[in-house]
């Protein structure tokens, strides 16, 4: 299947900045900032990468949603949701607090960033004490390097995984967990938890059985 950008005539800058665009959401997960835009290529005026931005979007080839920073959208790929809309807070035992900008988002992009991002399902309680639960997944970041207070993977002696603080001013692994053994090895710095519920689907509830 032939690119659409192969088949629409774009200058040389407005091209470079497509596929500056395609790279990064396709492989960070959502779109630069025009501010991003603008560093990355030069361009000292934000009037300037609109401009380019406008000429792609009319040419068919992003979309853009009004006052959303990085709101920018490829029209020939499905997007990787890392964004999801804010409406509110939810405190413990209290009602809920809308959000005062309806169309504020959060983005988990942080938690995915990285070529070396890799995850671990958790199977067993061992990590309770932390809050993560068998069947959770532990998104880990290998190419970080571990700062004072992060939360990283690590594996002992007996080639399990155990979960580790780094300590203030010693750079040194604390078990955060229940390991009794040293750490060995160093996997990487834990970005997030991702715990799945079940979702009912829509017209697979079990039929009843009938007695024979």
């Amino acid at each position: 299947m032939q690119s659409p950008i192969k088949r629409i005539a774009l200058t040389t800058r407005q091209r470079e900045i497509y596929e500056f665009l395609r790279d990064k959401i396709v492989n960070r997960g959502y779109g630069p900032t025009v501010r991003e835009i603008g560093t990355h290529f030069s361009i000292r005026s934000p009037n300037g990468v609109m401009c380019h931005l406008k000429a792609l979007e009319r040419k068919g080839l992003i979309s853009r949603e009004q006052n959303m920073s990085r709101a920018i959208q490829l029209s020939d790929a499905p997007q990787n949701r890392l964004s999801v809309t804010l409406i509110g807070t939810a405190s413990t035992g209290g009602p809920i607090q809308p959000s005062v900008a309806s169309d504020e988002s959060v983005s988990f992009g942080t938690v995915f960033e990285g070529p070396e991002i890799v995850c671990l399902r958790v199977e067993g309680n061992g990590f309770l004490q932390l809050n993560i639960a068998s069947g959770d997944f532990i998104i880990v970041n290998r190419e970080s390097p571990p700062q004072p207070g992060c939360l990283v993977a690590a594996i002992d002696d007996r080639h399990a995984v155990i979960l580790c603080t780094v300590q203030e001013g010693t750079n040194q692994l604390i078990h955060a967990s229940s390991a009794a053994l040293p750490p060995r090895e160093v996997l990487g710095v834990i970005t997030g938890v991702i715990r799945k519920f079940r979702v009912p689907v829509a017209g697979a509830a079990d039929t009843p059985k009938t007695g024979m």
